[in-house]
């Protein structure tokens, strides 16, 4: 389990608030700024409506620091 927790650390995850909901997604490893905007525009069409908010969790690095 502690291999799962720690997988899921590295990978970084966006979450789209909408007046009536959140959605979250993993961002692919490598993803620029321009896949990310099409990603949430993507959302924005789906949903007829646009994020009132947006959090973006980047991945954290696979060494503490000072290793």
């Amino acid at each position: 389990m502690h291999k799962i927790r720690e997988h899921c650390l590295r990978q970084s995850r966006v979450t789209a608030v909408f007046e009536d909901r959140a959605l979250s997604f993993i961002l692919a490893k490598g993803a620029t700024l321009e896949d990310l905007s099409d990603r949430l525009a993507n959302l924005d069409r789906r949903h007829n409506a646009r994020p009132v908010a947006i959090t973006v969790k980047f991945a954290s690095s696979s060494r503490k620091a000072g290793s």
